[in-house]
C-alpha cells in the first residue's frame, strides 16, 4: 500500500473516531436532577438546567399529584406517592411548572427552570454575616 494511501486511511479512521466521540463527550455533561414533589411545594423550587438535562420528578406528597409545564406543554399524568416522571429539558421547555395542593383551598404551587448558571456554593453575597459569626466564636 503506498504511503499516501496509508496516511489517508489513518486520517480517515482518526477523523471518524473523533466524530463518534463527540456525542459521548457532550452526553457526559448532561445531568439528571431529582425534583421532589412535596405536599405543598417542590424541592428544589428552582432547578438550574441545560438543554438535554433530565428531570426526575418523585412524588413524596401524601396524595396523588400531577405536574404540568406552563401552558400544558407537558404533563406527568397522575403520580401516586413514590411514582416518578421523567422529563428531558430542551431549549423550548417552559420555565415554569405547577402542581395543585388539594387541601382546603386547592392552591397551586410552582417550580421554575433556569438556564442561568447556578449560584456558587461559596457566594456569600454582600452580607457576610456567616463569616462574621464564625470569626467571633
Amino acid at each position: 500500500m503506498p504511503n499516501s494511501l496509508r496516511k489517508g486511511a489513518i486520517a480517515f479512521v482518526a477523523f471518524t473516531a473523533a466524530l463518534n466521540a463527540v456525542p459521548a463527550v457532550a452526553q457526559s455533561f448532561l445531568q439528571s436532577q431529582n425534583v421532589l414533589i412535596l405536599d405543598e411545594a417542590f424541592f428544589p423550587d428552582v432547578i438550574y438546567v441545560k438543554p438535554g438535562d433530565e428531570l426526575v420528578f418523585i412524588n413524596h406528597a401524601a396524595a396523588t399529584r400531577t405536574v404540568t409545564g406552563a401552558d400544558a406543554v407537558w404533563t406527568s399524568g397522575e403520580l401516586s406517592k413514590g411514582d416518578t416522571f421523567f422529563y428531558v429539558v430542551d431549549e423550548s421547555s417552559p420555565l415554569e411548572f405547577t402542581s395543585i395542593f388539594e387541601g382546603e383551598e386547592g392552591q397551586i404551587y410552582q417550580g421554575t427552570l433556569s438556564f442561568d448558571d447556578p449560584p456558587s456554593n461559596t457566594d456569600m453575597g454582600d452580607d457576610d454575616t456567616l463569616g462574621e459569626a464564625i470569626s467571633s466564636e
